[in-house]
């Protein structure tokens, strides 16, 4: 993850960032841009719920979908278009990049088009999962909105699981473990395992995850790093602990997922979206469950809001627009239709009660269960800080432990001492903009 750039010092360099954006995608042309990086199924599933919105509402502006290839190419291209004061009308946005904007005043609050004889009923947001509604506002404002929004699962070859005389998924860490080791089966007896009970890749999702069961958080109240705190440490060792039991191993990318559908490994972790990619490369009986809790039950929401941007570019008319296919796109038959063919939480609670959404439970037996972690879900820090901060804890807290290169509780003293001064650059800044406004 590239280094995030406060719009503070965007200046001119940012600006050129902008001219490379193909012609097809300005903010200028006709229609109401959304700026976004779902491609595959993710991207055709939100085509046609686009082109559908349209085909319904075709007395004004059509929405534009514009791909942006991943989150990187977006963030750039958003930060080149703010500078240059061309940004399109509406975009995927996480957390951090919202708070930078919102401090620049980029940022249109959707909360103006929330209420009566507006485009956004008050019932709508009411209907939402209050988790979504939380880490949208900003003070008593909803500057942003939900879009696409994923929470861990655990999948299970339940085959094996059947086999070995495993009645049921872990439900704790320590189960997952046992389980791991028992399903670490070496079949040919040549002294390497055939089957492991576990794979993943260095991820901060599941850190987090951990660290928060066991009662720790990422932060403390001053904006410091607290993740090197006990919790922490123990959180990172187990991890560093499945490896060096030899029930579980590193890797990249996606192998592991891929290793888990051909029946190399037992169980993996991953987004609720994964079975929508894993699901016609499996041969085998799938168990979905969720995801094994510690001291207690705590899951960390992951993905993107959307977000609506000020400009001379942007007239109040692609606004009002793009949030009318907002307030579409929460539609609970919508939100249904996206959710079965994406895997994406639905935000609106109406939405599970969806014929679409029972006969996909139906379909996928365990699912149901992992959606209802919602109830038990928190969301990342939203400090523009951990758009940076994220990539120094996977990559310098993270990576060396799990590498076998530092010890748990030193590798994530080094992580938090980067991030401290990432911290301190940035109050520095802030402090001069406000000295320069003064």
């Amino acid at each position: 993850m590239k280094k995030f750039i406060s719009i503070g010092i965007f200046g001119v360099f940012l600006a050129f960032v902008f001219v490379s954006i193909s012609c097809s995608s300005s903010p200028s042309q006709e229609g109401v841009m959304f700026w976004h990086a779902m491609g595959g199924p993710l991207g055709e599933t939100l085509d046609q719920i686009i082109n559908d919105f349209n085909r319904e509402h075709p007395d004004k502006d059509p929405i534009l979908s514009v791909h942006l290839g991943h989150y990187n190419t977006l963030s750039q291209k958003l930060m080149g278009a703010v500078a240059a004061h061309r940004p399109p009308v509406m975009s995927q946005v996480y957390g951090s990049w919202t708070s930078e904007f919102l401090e620049a005043g980029k940022i249109v609050p959707f909360s103006n088009y929330i209420g009566e004889n507006k485009p956004i009923p008050q019932a709508v947001i009411d209907s939402m999962f209050p988790v979504f509604k939380d880490e949208n506002t900003w003070g008593d404002s909803l500057i942003t909105l939900p879009f696409n929004k994923s929470i861990l699962a655990l999948y299970y070859n339940a085959d094996l699981f059947k086999q070995y005389g495993i009645e049921k998924p872990p439900e704790t860490w320590d189960e997952f473990k046992e389980i791991a080791k028992k399903l670490t089966i070496d079949l040919d007896g040549d002294g390497t395992p055939d089957i492991y009970g576990h794979a993943f890749v260095v991820n901060v999702w599941t850190f987090e995850t951990l660290l928060f069961q066991n009662g720790g958080r990422l932060f403390d109240e001053n904006g410091q790093p607290a993740f090197n705190s006990p919790e922490g440490v123990a959180a990172l060792q187990y991890m560093v602990d499945l490896l060096q039991d030899g029930c579980a191993y590193l890797t990249t990318g996606y192998k592991h997922q891929d290793d888990f559908a051909a029946g190399r490994v037992a169980m993996v972790l991953g987004s609720v979206v994964s079975y929508s990619f894993m699901k016609r490369k499996i041969t085998f009986n799938l168990g979905i469950a969720p995801v094994p809790h510690g001291k207690k039950k705590v899951y960390v929401i992951s993905g993107t809001n959307v977000a609506l941007y000020s400009g001379k570019s942007v007239p109040e008319s692609k606004r009002l627009r793009a949030a009318e296919f907002v307030n579409y796109f929460y539609r609970p038959d919508v939100q249904a239709y996206w959710s079965v063919n994406t895997g994406y939480m639905p935000v609106v609670k109406q939405a599970l009660n969806d014929p679409q959404m029972q006969d996909f439970f139906e379909e996928v037996p365990g699912m149901k269960e992992v959606y209802d972690q919602i109830n038990y879900a928190i969301f990342e820090p939203r400090d523009p800080v951990w758009f940076t901060g994220r990539r120094i804890l996977s990559e310098d807290g993270l990576e060396p432990a799990l590498r076998g290169v530092m010890p748990p509780a030193e590798a994530l003293d080094r992580a938090a001492r980067l991030i401290s001064h990432e911290v301190k650059i940035r109050s520095h800044k802030v402090a001069r903009r406000g000295k320069r406004r003064k």
